[in-house]
Formats: structure tokens, sequence, C-alpha cells
């Protein structure tokens, strides 16, 4: 473009350099000037820009490397991948200024000059460009309770702690796929964590990645038994294992499943299965509610409960709710490697989207261990919940609201999570922050 351009001007000059008319000449120089300036400097600009881009891109590609790889080694890892972008598209040899401030904040920049071509003529020899960036990572997820939020903006409030709540988190954060709010009432919350603003919350953390769902492929194994058919069972903690057209027992691998069939009605003291078992068990709902009895204390050991159907009944935990009511429910998950169903306590299909919502009054005691996962569930509870036994609890929900005096008991720790098994986001996000 430059040759073409150079004797475009070539060709008209000796025309005008031609001509007898000595006033078209002077004319014609006089034009000349301004008009080769303002096309050198736009197509010289033009050059400077389009490499900015190609830095700016090799920046930011090399600051995310370094933040993914987290290691005293980070700049040389950052350093080749922007050595490497850069020589795709160009044979300039460069290499940033990278650095991590104390906020945690991967930094980058780069200053360097391009030779002009017509610029050249006004004796301006190069244009200066320059490229800054910086990048976080955000750590696997430790979250105890965490909102998901399906369709809103991060500006929306999915966990919200009202009341004067009685909050204990050891090892372990709160964290909302859109924002959060304590509303003072932050106990030992170690961290508040939200895509959208934390307020009032300990140790807030604001415009942090949305975690990705991890648990929905989990559905992939149920497979229903029932049909049409839900006539509902009563389960009497503590004494046999009820039997009957609502109840269809299935033997998987190593475990069994017991699919009921409509509400599954809970009452009595003890283990669920009577005796502790000896091996996994899941107890499949299908179409139909979990209820719990008044004054009701069940336990399950190595027993995973889970919520299916086709979305025409309700399907939701309810616990006794009136002046002088209680129960508890306690669950803990199983632990069989074969078994897909390893830590997981509780599980509602996420295909359910109807009549899914949970309110729990002041009397519900809910302790578990492991995953808790109601996708689609707005939780609203007056009552309290911990972890059990295991210390390793993961309470997954839609939304998920505290009202009056509630107990939040949490924690977690590497070794109890191992040990039943449970499965958390495990990747770095890693993203730009300039």
């Amino acid at each position: 473009m430059f040759a073409w351009t150079l004797n475009l001007f070539r060709a008209i000059g000796y025309r005008f350099y031609s001509s007898a008319d000595g006033s078209v000449v002077i004319t014609f120089a006089l034009t000349l000037i301004p008009l080769v300036g303002a096309i050198g400097t736009a197509v010289d600009y033009s050059r400077a820009n389009a490499f900015k881009v190609v830095l700016q891109s090799s920046l930011d590609s090399s600051l995310l490397a370094g933040a993914k790889d987290g290691s005293s080694n980070w700049t040389q890892v950052a350093i080749n991948v922007f050595k490497a972008n850069l020589s795709l598209k160009s044979s300039a040899s460069l290499t940033p200024t990278f650095n991590l401030d104390a906020n945690g904040s991967y930094t980058g920049s780069i200053t360097t000059t391009v030779p002009t071509t017509f610029l050249e003529v006004f004796k301006i020899k190069s244009i200066t460009v320059t490229a800054n960036g910086a990048a976080k990572a955000t750590p696997a997820d430790d979250s105890c309770i965490l909102t998901l939020d399906h369709g809103q903006s991060t500006s929306h409030i999915s966990l919200t702690l009202n009341g004067a709540p009685v909050i204990n988190l050891t090892g372990c954060s709160i964290r909302s796929n859109t924002s959060l709010n304590c509303n003072g009432h932050d106990g030992n919350v170690t961290k508040g964590i939200a895509a959208g603003n934390s307020t009032d919350c300990g140790q807030p953390k604001s415009y942090q990645p949305v975690v990705p769902d991890i648990y929905v492929p989990l559905a992939k194994n149920i497979t229903p038994q029932c049909g049409s058919q839900k006539p509902g069972v009563d389960w009497v903690a503590g004494s046999t294992i009820p039997s009957g057209a609502g109840v269809k027992k299935v033997s998987v691998g190593s475990y069994t499943e017991y699919h009921i069939c409509g509400n599954l009605n809970l009452s009595g003291t003890g283990y669920l299965t009577g005796i502790l078992p000896a091996s996994d068990a899941i107890i499949v709902i299908e179409n139909g509610s979990l209820n719990i009895a008044d004054k009701s204390v069940i336990n399950t050991v190595q027993t995973a409960i889970v919520m299916t159907g086709d979305n025409t009944v309700a399907s939701a935990i309810n616990f006794p709710n009136g002046n002088g009511k209680s129960a508890t429910l306690s669950l803990s998950p199983p632990t069989d490697a074969a078994n897909p169903w390893q830590g997981v306590s509780l599980y509602q299909d996420p295909k359910l989207t109807s009549q899914v919502d949970d309110k729990w009054g002041p009397g519900a005691n809910f302790n578990a261990d492991g995953l808790v996962y109601l996708g689609n569930s707005n939780v609203v509870t007056d009552g309290n919940t911990s972890s059990s036994n295991s210390k390793c609890k993961k309470f997954v929900m839609n939304q998920f609201t505290t009202n009056g005096s509630v107990d939040l008991n949490m924690s977690q720790s590497t070794s109890a999570c191992s040990k039943i098994r449970l499965k958390q986001w495990a990747g770095v996000i890693c993203y730009l922050t300039q």
C-alpha cells in the first residue's frame, strides 16, 4: 500500500511539474504537504494500534497463564507464554515486566516503539505503544453454603442472613453466584464471597467468578421405577424397612436402591434403616416430598436420599412447623468408591423446578455431612443446620434465607472431606481485572 501511494503521488507530481502553468505547480506543492502528512499519520498510527492489539492480547494470555500457575515460577511461565504468542504475529523480541501485588493481582506491562514510514518525513521516527494488564486467580471452591441463583443478574441477592443468626463456620466460606447480604451477622464467616456484592459479611469478597454447577451430571444415575404409581410410604426409623406397593427394591452393584413411589413420611427415632447399615443404600423418592413427623429424631448412615419426578407434584422437604413442634434429621452419605452417590447425602433432580421450595420453622434441625443439593429450591429457614459427625458439608441451593436465631454450625477439613469423598469444584478460575 505504501509503494502504491508513493507511486501515485510521484505520477501526479510529475504531471504538475511538467505543466507550464507555474501557479498550478506552486498550488499543488502547497496542497501536497498537508495531504501527505494526513495520510502518513493515519497509516503509521494504524500500524502502531494494530501492534498494540497484538501486544495486549499476548500480555493478557501471559497473565492468565501466570495466575493459573500460581507458583514461585509464575513469572517465567508468563514470559514464555508472552513470547510464544507474540512470535505468531511479530518478529519482535520483547519481555514485559511482571509483578504480584499485595492484593493477589498478577500485573504486567510493556512499552516499545513502532518505526514510522510516512511520518519519518516530518522527523517522527517512531510511535510509542504500551500495554498493561492484571489478572487474579480464584482458588477452588470451599464453601459450606453455595447459592446458584439461576438466571438472575449478579446484583440480585440470593443469600441473606436475617434475624440474629449464630454462625460458626470452620474451614469454609459462604458463597453466592449473585450477591449476598449478611446484615452484619457474620459470626465466624471465614469469607463472604459473591459474584456481585458481598455486604456486611466477614472478610467480604465481591465481584468474584461464578462457581460452575458440577452436580447436575449426577442425575444421570437416576433410573425411575415407579411409573405413575405414587401411593406414598410411611417409614418408621428404628424399625424394619417398609415394603409393599409403594416401595421398589433394586440391587445396583454393591448397593441397594429403595424407590419410594410418592411421599415419604418419616417418623420415629433411630437409624432409618433400623440398624447401622453395613453397606450403602439409596432412597429414591419419586413424585413426592420428604415429610418429617413431629418429635422425630432420624439418622442415616451410608445413605443418599434422591428426589426425582415429573414436576406434577411437590418435591419438598417438610419439617413440622408450629409452636413447640420439632424434629431432627441427620444425614451421612455413602462412602463406597464404586457408588456414584458417594459423598451425597441429599440430591434433588435438577429437572425438578415446580413446588420445590422449602420453608423450615424454628423447630427444624437439619444436620448433614457431604453434599446436600437442592439446585432449584429457595430455602427459608428459622431452624438450625449444621455438619453432622464427619464435619464436612456442602449445602447447595438456588437461594438461601435465614430468619430468627438460626444456628449455622458447619465445618470442613481436607481430611474429613476426603474420608467421605465429598466432590467439590477444584478448578482455578483466572480472570482479567483490567
